[in-house]
């Protein structure tokens, strides 16, 4: 099949562009292989960032087909190894909330919360997080027939106005939550409504190959601008592991959040988490089969975390004639002070398999640390008392991919900001003064810059 053979072949080729103009301009040397990028030309078929050899081309295969599996009750006839699902539960696919790796698909207006905009609920005791005691991690907002699902939500948008220095106006949307019919009491007025959606998985193995080390020389050397950012250290089996994934780096790995997201917003059990999202006072969830144990056999759950490893990154799109505007923006980006937090790249080794491993550099504009980006994004307890949130730095490659034809950009870590230009606009706290130099620079040369970062 040599059409097949070199239609996959084509894949492997490299985008360069801004990956030179990256590496030019944060001391790379020009030339150095960088990692991560695949062109998508079938947004149905993502591919990964490296050639695989033919077993972890079955096993990446096979993860994308359990990401795109529907789940079904425990003891659906016919099922094979894909029961399980609930009883209470927000999705019945992976890809429901992460169509084919791309981020959640946020709330275009007012109207219900969907799939991809999960309601996670906990508690602070002793600045610890724990679980809601009666709702547990996640608002669950569906469930199997015969059971009420935990709540429904819903989400009303006040819009907000303004002018910039040189007169043009902006908008930006202030979300509202009311969550209504909960199924086993009322929420208690300390628990905490942190609504997250669901966060792109485009290149998240080569975020998980980012070495400790070089995330924490940020952290105490006097010559790296970020240094306002802190680690996200999380205990794990009695060990301090770096938290670097999900909107404040609660995971510490791929695995991890995958296990998450199986348990609390799937109700579907792994070896890594045994119980689902259930907890004693929903006695009637306790009470329905399950569809064994577990649910998620270690070769599917080790099969869907391969897949994820080793998606790659939408190829950079810089287009247009002036060669030289992406170095322009990327020094106007460093200037706005936006590189303290989105460091543009960092060094990685992976592991290429027969023990053969590489050196090379990936460009996602984060430096994987939390930041306290101002009031204005934290979270908020039932009773309506703001709760102090840090965030860790969003990656910005692949930021303007749009996986369905006509999709529209819901960014943030509830989807609030309608465009790169609105998220900007919502960045205080530590990112108060790039706000507001951005805000400063003229019309023209903002939106060459918004344009500039969808090519991320």
């Amino acid at each position: 099949m040599p059409g097949a053979v070199a239609a996959r072949s084509s894949r492997w080729i490299l985008a360069v562009g801004l990956w030179a103009v990256a590496a030019s301009v944060t001391g790379a040397a020009p030339g150095v292989d960088q990692l991560g990028r695949q062109p998508f030309t079938d947004s149905r078929d993502p591919p990964s960032y490296r050639e695989l050899r033919s077993l972890d081309q079955t096993q990446f295969d096979l993860g994308h087909a359990v990401f795109n599996t529907q789940w079904v009750p425990a003891g659906t006839v016919g099922a094979a190894r894909r029961d399980g699902l609930g009883p209470l539960y927000n999705a019945a696919a992976c890809d429901a909330c992460h169509n084919e790796g791309a981020r959640g698909r946020g709330p275009a207006g007012d109207g219900p919360a969907p799939a991809g905009l999960v309601i996670q609920v906990d508690r602070l005791e002793g600045g610890i997080r724990v679980p809601d005691p009666i709702y547990g991690s996640v608002l669950n907002t569906s469930a199997l027939d015969g059971l009420r699902p935990e709540a429904l939500v819903f989400i009303r948008y006040q819009e907000q106005h303004g002018r910039y220095p040189d007169g043009e106006p902006w908008s930006m949307r202030v979300p509202r939550y009311e969550i209504s019919e909960l199924a086993y009491g009322p929420l208690s007025p300390s628990t905490i409504i942190r609504p997250r959606l669901a966060p792109p998985l485009f290149g998240v193995g080569l975020l998980e190959a980012v070495s400790e080390s070089a995330v924490l020389e940020q952290t105490h050397s006097s010559s790296m601008k970020s240094a306002h950012g802190r680690p996200a250290w999380q205990r794990v089996q009695g060990k301090q592991l770096l938290g670097r994934f999900g909107w404040q780096a609660t995971s510490v790995s791929v695995r991890d959040q995958t296990t998450k997201a199986f348990s609390r917003e799937m109700g579907l059990t792994t070896s890594d988490r045994v119980a689902d999202d259930c907890t004693v006072h929903e006695y009637d969830c306790l009470a329905q089969p399950n569809g064994g144990h577990p649910e998620v056999s270690d070769e599917f759950l080790d099969a869907v975390v391969a897949f994820q490893q080793r998606l790659a990154v939408p190829a950079s799109d810089l287009g247009g004639a002036d060669s030289a505007a992406p170095l322009r923006m990327q020094q106007v980006f460093g200037r706005l002070g936006c590189t303290d937090c989105h460091r543009p790249t960092f060094p990685v080794v992976i592991e290429e398999g027969q023990g053969h491993r590489r050196s090379g550099v990936i460009a996602p504009y984060t430096d994987l640390l939390l930041h306290d980006l101002g009031s204005g994004l934290a979270d908020a307890q039932v009773s309506g008392r703001a709760v102090f949130s840090q965030w860790r730095t969003a990656p910005l490659w692949g930021i303007g991919y749009r996986p369905r034809a006509g999709a529209s950009l819901t960014l943030l870590h509830d989807g609030r900001a309608r465009s790169i230009e609105e998220a900007i606009l919502w960045h205080h706290g530590e990112a108060e003064r790039s706000r507001q130099k951005f805000e400063r620079l003229g019309a023209s040369l903002r939106r060459t810059l918004v344009d500039w970062i969808a090519t991320l």
